[in-house]
């Protein structure tokens, strides 16, 4: 699971990128959420998403080489839909 400060770090990243639609047009936290309802709403939601991700991954006692289980766990996780860094948007 992703480290909740990380987490956080991003939604705050990602919601500071949308237009205001809040009353005080700012992100501003109170305790574990948001002055602005709608922003704890999406922190809500932005948390949800994240635990939601549950990957079945290959057993590495079933290889004989680690590429081919490196290889297989990449294929997992691509096939779930996840973008992996450096692949589609030249980062790595």
């Amino acid at each position: 699971m992703m480290d909740i400060t990380k987490s956080r770090e991003e939604f705050e990243k990602w919601a500071n990128r949308l237009p205001s639609i809040s009353i005080t047009g700012r992100l501003e936290r109170c305790g574990e959420n948001y002055v602005d309802d709608y922003h704890s709403v999406f922190w809500l939601a932005w948390k949800a998403s994240r635990e939601s991700i549950a990957l079945d991954l290959p057993e590495p006692g079933h290889y004989d080489r680690t590429s081919q289980f490196v290889v297989d766990v990449y294929e997992a996780i691509s096939a779930a839909g996840i973008r992996i860094k450096g692949e589609s948007d030249g980062t790595k």
